[in-house]
């Protein structure tokens, strides 16, 4: 009895694997993590979800004289967000940070990534000048990294700018 044909089968079935293997770990490899820094502005800012917000740029929506910078770090494989922003100049006391989307820069949406949320107006809420260092998990985090053009982060005070006092798009 001959070993041959068993040993071309073993062969034809190890390289059937290692193909499948490495299809596998390119697929699962290819959505690279996204780092993107960020500077957020009041004129940034919209105002009201719909095809017609409220208020939208150029109009100044947001604290105009508030700033904010941030260190958006997203690991699709690990479904990991992580941020740090630092912010200056927000009116009022600080309750909200989130990423939200997926909105142009002249729409809001919804929150997709809730970051930061306290109660408006609450005694836990931050100062106008802070920051905030910040690790969540969010199933969401392969769509941000596909199309972060299409996600933003905003923070968000009280009472004035329960909407949003600063904002910026991810792909800044």
């Amino acid at each position: 009895m001959s070993r041959r044909p068993t040993t071309l089968i073993a062969t034809a079935l190890a390289a059937s694997l290692l193909v499948a293997l490495g299809v596998a770990s390119v697929s699962a490899g290819s959505q690279r993590a996204l780092v993107a820094k960020i500077t957020m502005t009041g004129d940034q800012e919209v105002v009201g979800t719909g095809p017609t917000p409220s208020c939208a740029p150029p109009a100044l929506c947001g604290d105009e004289d508030a700033v904010g910078t941030a260190k958006v770090q997203i690991v699709p494989a690990l479904d990991r967000v992580c941020i740090r922003i630092d912010w200056t100049g927000i009116d009022g006391a600080v309750w909200g940070a989130h990423i939200h989307g997926p909105a142009d820069t002249t729409h809001a949406a919804g929150i997709l990534v809730p970051l930061l949320m306290l109660t408006p107006g609450a005694a836990d809420n931050l100062s106008g000048t802070d920051s905030l260092d910040v690790c969540v998990t969010d199933a969401d985090a392969d769509a941000i990294a596909a199309n972060p053009s299409a996600y933003y982060l905003n923070v968000h005070s009280f009472p004035r700018f329960n909407p949003g006092a600063i904002r910026a798009q991810l792909s800044d």
